[in-house]
């Protein structure tokens, strides 16, 4: 598996734009803070930025001749565009951002998303379907949630409403958990179906 000259083009451009957005995510809260590793600490908290730390990695290893197994880059592309869902539909209203901090905001759940789903949908190597990989896409997001509640075990800090222990409780917590591993295999079946139509007008032209 190789990825042509403008795959891997299209990646370096992805690994520059998330790679600078999450500078100035960290630069914003240092701002905050007055400390970067407390900067890093509180940002490595949540789903949006660990998603988007995953992608540069991935956008940056295409980008250098590395090879990024189909299912992987996939699954990855399914997490972020799942980012950019729920933040426009669910949280966008709810800000009220400007300057720096929009622009910021905008990169990690606008930006950046909509370049790897382009990357992923017209340049990206693509593997077959298996029953197996619905498995595969539910993989990042548990062991996130696994993350987290381990991690607020101790801080008491729950950086998403669904995953919060102690106010759900274990069943709504289950129940938290589940919904957002169907969200996931929803968006993977959806894009899978485009990624096929998508395939058929290039093979039509």
């Amino acid at each position: 598996m190789t990825y042509s000259q403008q795959s891997r083009q299209i990646a370096s451009a992805i690994a520059v734009v998330a790679g600078l957005t999450l500078l100035l995510r960290i630069v914003l809260k240092f701002e905050e803070t007055g400390s970067v590793l407390g900067a890093i600490s509180y940002l490595s908290q949540f789903f949006t930025i660990l998603t988007n730390g995953f992608v540069f990695l991935m956008a940056l290893g295409v980008a250098l001749g590395a090879l990024v197994s189909p299912r992987s880059a996939k699954s990855l592309t399914i997490a972020i565009v799942g980012v950019g869902i729920v933040y426009h539909v669910a949280l966008a209203h709810l800000l009220d951002l400007s300057g720096l901090a929009l622009l910021a905001d905008h990169g990690v759940h606008t930006i950046v998303p909509a370049m790897t789903l382009i990357w992923w949908l017209f340049f990206a190597p693509k593997a077959g379907f298996r029953p197996s990989d619905i498995v595969v896409w539910t993989i990042w997001p548990l062991v996130y949630c696994g993350y987290i509640l381990v991690r607020a075990s101790s801080s008491g800090f729950y950086p998403y409403p669904f995953l919060n222990l102690p106010e759900l409780g274990v069943v709504g917590l289950a129940q938290s958990i589940a919904m957002l591993c169907l969200a996931f295999i929803f968006i993977g079946i959806a894009l899978t179906g485009v990624a096929k139509l998508v395939s058929r007008g290039n093979d039509g032209g």
